[in-house]
């Protein structure tokens, strides 16, 4: 139970946090309200799913170690308070795992070693807890604007995760969606 109470309040951290990323095109790569008349396009739903999953198995192919991956969380999440300035009706992309089988006593070797996978691949470090008894580290892609992070539980079992910026679930805002408030 702590477990799972543990991983929810990280997976809600990455996500209630996760601000910076829903004026972008579909591959993620800059803003295109401006060229759409004030209407954005993202990545879809399915795209944003590959990418979380793809920024997973690349953070977890730079561990000393590999590690089972146990399914933890995997949805979508109505942005209701995005950050961005952007419309109500976008969602965010999360995918969590556990990381078993790991000898608990590495823990530090191993979230040092995603950090600095992190910082030598371009996430820019949002929460760096790496000392503290329950570690936890964050950070922001800064090319796509995904959100990762390692938490070690209560009992010291690793969990991370991937969620994506706020995104249009089919790519593309309704019709009936007013634009993207652009005064800022």
């Amino acid at each position: 139970m702590i477990r799972k109470t543990v991983v929810l309040a990280c997976v809600l951290f990455v996500t209630a946090c996760g601000g910076d990323g829903g004026d972008t095109a579909a591959d993620g790569a800059g803003p295109t309200s401006a060229e759409n008349g004030g209407h954005m396009r993202t990545m879809t739903e399915d795209e944003a799913t590959q990418r979380a999953e793809d920024h997973i198995r690349r953070a977890v192919a730079a561990l000393p170690e590999q590690p089972t991956l146990t399914p933890l969380r995997s949805g979508s999440t109505e942005c209701l308070d995005p950050t961005d300035n952007g419309p109500q009706g976008r969602y965010e992309v999360s995918r969590s795992y556990w990381l078993d089988d790991l000898p608990k006593d590495r823990n530090a070797e191993f979230v040092d070693a995603l950090y600095e996978y992190w910082t030598a691949n371009n996430f820019r470090v949002l929460t760096d807890k790496r000392d503290a008894h329950d570690r936890f580290v964050s950070v922001e892609n800064n090319d796509d604007a995904f959100r990762m992070s390692v938490k070690q539980s209560v009992e010291g079992d690793l969990s991370l995760g991937a969620s994506s910026p706020c995104i249009w679930p089919n790519g593309a805002p309704p019709e009936d969606t007013p634009p993207a408030d652009t005064a800022g």
